[in-house]
């Protein structure tokens, strides 16, 4: 039972780690965009797509085409 509980905190914690990952990574897509930037532009895209992953390896995505 703690094994269960343990995965589900941290499925929590990677899925919310992620979202915010993918927030701040179109704030600084945006950001970078306007400014001309691309160094900011690329790093907002592994930022994007490393909260995209985070939130797959987390279950969410699974979960919610299961509800």
């Amino acid at each position: 039972m703690a094994n269960e509980r343990v995965k589900s905190v941290g499925g929590y914690v990677m899925r919310f780690v992620g979202g915010v990952a993918i927030i701040l990574g179109i704030l600084g897509l945006f950001s970078g965009l306007s400014e001309g930037n691309l160094i900011g532009v690329a790093l907002s895209i592994v930022f994007v797509a490393g909260g995209a992953v985070m939130v797959k390896r987390s279950g969410g995505a699974g979960r919610a085409r299961e509800a």
